[in-house]
């Protein structure tokens, strides 16, 4: 749909500017439908992005490919884009519950998270794309709300309802790793590679 003239009556839940070109954004509506916009034409939109039925809660563009962004939605889907193409490239679902945030790696192009209100998920697309290559539970009687990838360690700073803060630390998670596993290394040999503390 380009080219779709702008309501007022259409909420935006979400927006992220691209990271190359700060005049354009997506912004994430109560809909489902994720608009991408212009500062230089605020009549109407660039293009829409439809796949999600309910609202759309975040949208994240990739900070390793300027064509690529990330959506998450009470659809309990998270739904992965192309910027040229108006229907996802991949979709995904773990938990059959609402996703409220998404983010991308800072450290690593095919890595992921994402939190519902029952997990943090780590996905990384190397490895699955299926299932999630970590999933952490919260902690009972708290619903995960946000996450942040820390750029200096590797660790995850996920907010919950009560407004909280934890962190967890990505243990044996790096490049190294993820190719020896790759090429034919064993989890069995290291417990620890894809748990989160």
């Amino acid at each position: 749909m380009t080219g779709s003239v702008l309501t007022a009556l259409t909420p935006g839940l979400c927006f992220d500017f691209h990271p190359t070109d700060s005049s354009i954004y997506l912004t994430g509506t109560w809909e489902g439908l994720i608009h991408k916009c212009s500062f230089s034409n605020t009549q109407q939109f660039v293009e829409t992005y439809s796949k999600h039925f309910c609202p759309v809660n975040c949208v994240a563009w990739s900070p390793f490919n300027p064509d690529v962004f990330l959506s998450c939605s009470s659809d309990w889907t998270i739904q992965l884009w192309k910027q040229d193409h108006s229907k996802p490239l991949l979709g995904f679902t773990s938990a059959q519950k609402a996703v409220c945030d998404v983010k991308w790696s800072p450290k690593w192009a095919t890595v992921f998270g994402a939190v519902n209100e029952e997990q943090l998920e780590i996905w990384d697309l190397n490895l699955s794309i299926l299932d999630p290559v970590i999933v952490q539970p919260a902690a009972p009687g708290v619903r995960m709300t946000s996450l942040l990838f820390s750029s200096q360690t590797d660790c995850v700073v996920v907010g919950d309802s009560v407004g909280e803060v934890a962190v967890y630390q990505l243990k044996n998670f790096s490049v190294a790793e993820r190719i020896h596993h790759q090429m034919g290394g064993s989890e069995q040999n290291d417990p620890n590679v894809n748990s989160v503390n």
